[in-house]
């Protein structure tokens, strides 16, 4: 039977309508009754508090979320884990040095280089492996201070992180009250250290990731009773006869973590190898079953091993197996960074992620067509849909999504994140955004955004699975259980990511703790009819003790 043109082009005609009613169709991406509850608000509370929410996953009566396996109870078995899953397969990513292209290396390779700094730090600091003994890590996010942290946790010693590499008067404050006398340090902070020697007479061992160390810097630690080795050396020494596991306990210190980005230096928090893995698994417990992290995800990140939600982010992707992106480290260099090793996780400070909207929008917001296109998929945004399969996505946005790599499917962010860069992500680059809240002291994580709220509203998610939180009165700023249209009061967070307690400050700590395990965060909040929290302010100055999230750090400065 012949068939005639115009049949031809009627039947492509009917087809690219049926396409395009298929790829725009607007059905939400979740019933919208779903997200009318998310949290688990328990049937009682005590009086001068709201209800206890949970998440809606842990109901009142169950025991909250501590471990995602039984057999994954430290980071080090995290490390194992992701080692079994994908040994062979790609673990980190980093730049080669004075060269602007990526080198990858296997978990078989990384463990080898995990094992071999961690013997031969053990033989030349003589410090004994599992007493729980602070070692500084002053570097930036880097494949050295990765194998440091890994190398801690193997042996039993515990991971100080200094990410502040403009201000001496820190660094002598943390080394002097942590007693350390060993620490890896990064080329372009070994002048600071050098100066600071002085006053940081417990140094004795420091390890440095560069390729050169002139005999005057080797000259200027011996005078202060210190040794400078080459990280690389070390590893190198120590690989050919690297000694067993010391297996950490889950209730060992895995790290004491300070922010130093104040002026001032704030408390050290302790916190377990429970209290990380728990937060690990609380972030990845709210995560969708399509979105669950696997061996096939590779995380670019920009939270350093200063940020503890650096920390889970990463042990997230080990333990799926995944692959790890160190980025270069300038802000300048941020979408090449992602073109360059394709991530398909992208974690980001609220900073950085809207420079990246207001420079895309710089480049792409004037034509016509990205107006078109843009403006469609707000329309599907707001009928709670996020693709990257519309019509539009081909014809406008292509170039836009490709900017980050056009693999990326997640952005993990904190709060707050302005609503215009979350929409631009969501509509214009069809990429879903998980934002958390969470405190130094809760191991960085108390909630979570769910990911198919796109709403503009200003609250901070549900708890995860880890914890637990009430409000607690405040009668002298009136905020009181009570209030309508949604209780109001302190925020406090119980649960196994909550710390063991500020370093040597045990007054600070039962001050913060009280006696049923509720850390009181002082900040106030409000619980939603949703069950979601909102955060309100500042009960007292506790800035110098919040978990570092927003600030971009001195690395990511242009």
């Amino acid at each position: 039977m012949e068939v005639d043109a115009l049949t031809i082009l009627l039947t492509i005609a009917i087809a690219a309508v049926l396409a395009f009613v298929k790829l725009s169709k607007s059905e939400p991406d979740i019933h919208p009754l779903l997200l009318d509850q998310q949290a688990t608000v328990a049937p009682l509370r005590g009086e001068g508090e709201s209800a206890i929410h949970r998440a809606k996953s842990v109901p009142a009566g169950s025991s909250l979320v501590k471990v995602p396996l039984e057999r994954i109870r430290t980071l080090h078995d995290v490390w194992q884990n992701g080692l079994a899953a994908n040994s062979t397969g790609r673990c980190l990513m980093y730049m080669l040095q004075n060269q602007f292209s990526y080198v990858g290396e296997s978990y078989e390779h990384v463990d080898k280089r995990i094992g071999g700094f961690g013997t031969g730090f053990i033989a030349e600091t003589k410090l004994k492996p599992r007493t729980e003994t602070p070692v500084g890590i002053y570097a930036p996010y880097s494949q050295e201070s990765f194998i440091a942290q890994q190398a801690f946790y193997r042996y039993g010693f515990v991971a100080v992180p200094i990410h502040d590499l403009r201000s001496s008067e820190l660094l002598i404050e943390i080394v002097n009250q942590t007693k350390m006398k060993a620490i890896v340090v990064a080329q372009k902070a070994l002048p600071l250290l050098l100066q600071s020697l002085k006053d940081c007479s417990s140094i004795k061992t420091i390890f440095v990731a560069a390729i050169y160390v002139s005999e005057e810097q080797k000259r200027i630690a011996a005078q202060h009773g210190a040794r400078i080795l080459k990280f690389a050396e070390v590893e190198y020494s120590g690989s050919s006869e690297a000694l067993d596991a010391v297996k950490p306990e889950p209730s060992d210190i895995a790290m004491i973590n300070y922010n130093t980005k104040s002026t001032s230096l704030s408390k050290g928090v302790v916190l377990t190898h429970a209290n990380l893995v728990a937060a690990m698994t609380g972030f990845t417990g709210s995560l969708p079953g399509a979105k669950k992290f696997t061996s096939k995800d590779r995380l670019l990140s920009h939270f350093t091993n200063g940020d503890v939600i650096g920390t889970w982010m990463t042990s997230a992707m080990v333990m799926a197996g995944g692959s790890i992106v160190f980025p270069s480290g300038l802000m300048k260099n941020v979408l090449h960074d992602c073109q360059a090793t394709t991530p398909t996780i992208f974690a980001s400070t609220p900073i950085i992620l809207e420079k990246i909207h207001e420079a895309l929008d710089t480049t792409y917001g004037a034509g016509s067509s990205f107006k078109k296109a843009y403006a469609s998929k707000l329309a599907l945004l707001d009928a709670g849909r996020v693709t990257t399969t519309s019509l539009w996505d081909f014809i406008g946005l292509g170039e836009v999504r490709s900017r980050l790599g056009g693999k990326v499917h997640l952005v993990v962010t904190t709060n707050p994140t302005k609503p215009e860069t979350l929409k631009y992500i969501r509509a214009a680059m069809g990429i879903h955004v998980m934002a958390t809240y969470g405190r130094t002291e809760t191991s960085g994580i108390v909630t979570s955004r769910n990911m198919f709220d796109y709403s503009n509203d200003a609250h901070l998610g549900a708890p995860v699975g880890c914890n637990e939180i009430k409000l607690l009165d405040d009668p002298e700023q009136r905020y009181t259980s009570g209030d309508q249209p949604s209780p109001r009061g302190e925020i406090l967070v119980r649960g196994p990511n909550v710390m063991k307690g500020y370093y040597k400050k045990p007054n600070a700590t039962a001050t913060s703790i009280d006696s049923d395990g509720w850390f009181h965060t002082g900040e106030w909040g409000s619980l939603n009819a949703n069950g979601t929290l909102e955060l309100l302010g500042k009960k007292k100055k506790v800035k110098s003790e919040k978990a570092p999230s927003s600030p971009v750090h001195e690395e990511f400065k242009e």
